[in-house]
């Protein structure tokens, strides 16, 4: 019964907590949650997202895009007590519209980057206690590594304390300078994680919560909640082996330092909710592919130094159907 009320006290926590951030956008950091050290596997996924013509507000001008994008994990060192990865990622979006900014008057750029390398390290101490360490460098522009400002810095520390077999706390400080709110100020973090079983994964704290939960075997729900604006929901039904269909609600943000900006600390925005379905389908050799279709709603881009800049250089994309596809293969 204890058991039950705990689950149940933290599920009301995670609602709540959803319900007061609205919708959002997201990382994933069930990887620092883990307590076994030099498991990792590598890990390839590429994904085509299209988005057709649409109306911008204001402007007799349509606006399109095609995205590109590919990530990569690959182990470099791992034992029972070290491992180190190498982690990269290269993306790139056509936007095919001659629409222009309002406020500075330029014109939108037609093809953005982002293109980033980093590394990842976590030690298991001798009482069980795991710290880890992550550092990335990129370059989300329309025009990549042309100058030094156009250079986007993450980094994380964490030390993750089990508590018994189904409690960990983990606790963390992270920098970067491309935040939407407190862009180049470190941030500390905690949360509380709780693993009774397979059936349920419970993260709760800030700046993230997650939640995996399995009513019965086909179904999943799943939740993720980065703080202030990310949100990332999936109900998925597992009939058959091979496949899954899903539904989900996303709220999701991508930035660029365009080279020509007059502000050095001034970063392209794009911000979208999508209601998604789809499939996902687990193939041969560790293979899966999810083929989804959205419906994209309060688009907007803007440029600006944070999230509170969103009516300067502010254009507003007509809802749309968006298609994509993901292939990703673990090994």
């Amino acid at each position: 019964m204890r058991e039950h009320r705990l689950i149940r006290t933290c599920l009301i926590a995670l609602i709540c907590c959803l319900a007061w951030a609205g919708a959002a956008r997201a990382q994933v950091l069930d990887a620092w949650m883990i307590p076994e050290v030099g498991k990792l596997k590598f890990n390839l996924n590429y994904d085509v997202t299209y988005s057709p013509d649409r109306q911008v507000e204001g402007q007799e001008v349509d606006m399109g895009y095609t995205r590109h994008s590919g990530r990569f994990l690959a182990p470099l060192w791992q034992t029972s007590r070290h491992e180190l990865a190498l982690h990269g990622r290269a993306a790139y979006m056509s936007v095919d519209t001659s629409a222009i900014l309002p406020t500075s008057g330029r014109e939108f750029p037609g093809d953005l980057w982002d293109l980033r390398l980093g590394a990842t390290y976590r030690h298991k101490m001798d009482r069980g206690w795991v710290f880890g360490g992550e550092f990335t460098v990129g370059s989300p522009s329309d025009k990549p590594f042309n100058k030094f400002d156009d250079t986007s810095v993450s980094a994380t520390a964490t030390l993750l304390t089990p508590q018994g077999k189904n409690h960990r706390w983990l606790f963390l400080l992270n920098y970067s300078n491309t935040r939407d709110f407190l862009a180049g100020i470190p941030i500390p973090g905690v949360a509380y994680a709780y693993t009774p079983g397979p059936h349920l994964n419970i993260l709760l704290g800030l700046p993230v919560a997650s939640i995996r939960y399995k009513p019965a075997p086909k179904w999943t729900l799943s939740g993720l909640y980065i703080y202030p604006r990310t949100i990332i929901t999936r109900f998925a039904y597992r009939p058959w082996h091979w496949g899954e269909g899903f539904v989900g609600f996303d709220w999701t943000y991508q930035r660029w330092f365009l080279s020509d900006r007059t502000d050095d600390k001034d970063r392209l925005f794009f911000y979208q909710k999508e209601a998604k379905v789809g499939l996902k389908f687990f193939l041969p050799q560790g293979l899966t592919m999810n083929l989804t279709g959205s419906y994209a709603f309060d688009r907007l881009w803007f440029q600006g130094d944070d999230w509170d800049d969103r009516d300067q250089d502010r254009i507003n994309l007509e809802n749309g159907y968006i298609l994509s596809a993901t292939l990703n293969w673990r090994f």
